[in-house]
């Protein structure tokens, strides 16, 4: 028994016709996307990317879109661009110089989309963006970000020159905008009169993040019987962030899983609030039950950082005394 007749509008995945109180941004990109370097900054769960891939689809020029979430080096990203711009695979074995050199020869009236930005910038992301900004047949590039802000403040001085982007902002969505976005998707995916009007406003009213309310009203929907009420929407709230999680860790590693699961073991076990160091322990134990291979510290302390980005996790550090630098970390909750 299920209310969904067509399950597609609430999914994190799926990119409707018409994109809901961001006309100004949407605008914005169809009249530079193609001309300029940008900088699409904003908040998770703003529709950043949504909005950029539907601007990609109506661009004139050939596009390459990088996702640097999974493709967090230099190295990875250049194999992508030339994977797309060639319309073939490019196996590990170039150097990088190599990959360069065939880039430049067919980079010319070409958009590259870097997302999730942030995670290449931990890495060598300042080297991509000064090499793509500086060919000779420059590309236009696209960087997303949802914790860079300031991205001068992240890149060398001549990297930055060099690509200059036009900043989009893009605000947290209001109540009231999160409700019309859930309520189109309802209509479209739901039998009729299967949700009720609290419901919808209760998500709308504790979460500001697109993605987490579609993941939470879908997970009702799929549980309700014949009405997604109030209660049911309360009461799966956890188990609709864990899903949520879920799929912002689908695409990161066994060990950044069970870096994550060291960290809900220990938060359930004590304080919610849990020392780096001890999160190391309880990672290095669970791992070592899986097939023996750990991390170092130093990888550890970048997954970590990668989560955080991720917003899956909130460290506060502390700087001095004994130990130097020490990091409080706790499990984010939905919001």
């Amino acid at each position: 028994m299920t209310v969904i007749e067509d399950v597609t509008p609430l999914k994190q995945s799926h990119l409707p016709e018409k994109i809901i109180d961001r006309e100004q941004e949407q605008q914005l990109l169809h009249k530079n996307l193609e001309v300029r370097n940008l900088h699409v900054h904003g908040p998770r769960g703003t529709g950043k990317t949504h909005l950029v891939k539907k601007a990609i689809g109506e661009a004139e020029t050939r596009t390459c879109y990088i996702n640097c979430l999974k493709h967090d080096t230099q190295y990875k990203a250049l194999q992508q661009i030339l994977s797309q711009l060639s319309q073939a695979e490019v196996k590990s074995g170039y150097h990088t110089s190599e990959l360069q050199r065939r880039i430049e020869k067919q980079a010319l009236d070409t958009t590259i989309v870097l997302d999730e930005l942030d995670f290449l910038l931990l890495n060598d992301g300042d080297d991509l963006i000064y090499y793509l900004s500086r060919l000779e047949n420059t590309p236009t590039i696209t960087a997303i970000t949802s914790n860079t802000e300031d991205l001068s403040e992240e890149l060398e001085p001549r990297t930055y020159s060099s690509f200059q982007p036009r900043q989009i902002q893009f605000e947290p969505y209001t109540g009231e905008q999160i409700y019309e976005i859930l309520a189109d998707r309802a209509w479209k995916s739901l039998e009729s009169r299967s949700v009720h009007r609290n419901a919808v406003t209760y998500i709308a009213s504790t979460t500001q993040n697109i993605e987490i309310a579609l993941t939470w009203l879908r997970t009702a929907a799929q549980k309700a019987e014949d009405t997604v009420t109030e209660d049911l929407v309360q009461e799966i709230k956890e188990e609709a962030f864990e899903l949520y999680t879920e799929t912002k860790l689908q695409h990161l590693s066994q060990h950044h899983r069970t870096l994550y699961q060291a960290l809900k073991e220990l938060s359930k076990e004590g304080d919610h609030v849990v020392q780096a160091g001890d999160i190391y322990q309880r990672y290095r134990k669970n791992a070592s039950r899986q097939d023996g291979e750990t991390l170092s510290d130093r990888r550890i302390s970048d997954f970590l950082k990668q989560l955080e980005h991720l917003n899956l996790i909130e460290a506060k550090y502390h700087y001095g005394g004994r130990k130097g630098k020490t990091r409080e970390i706790q499990l984010n909750k939905p919001t």
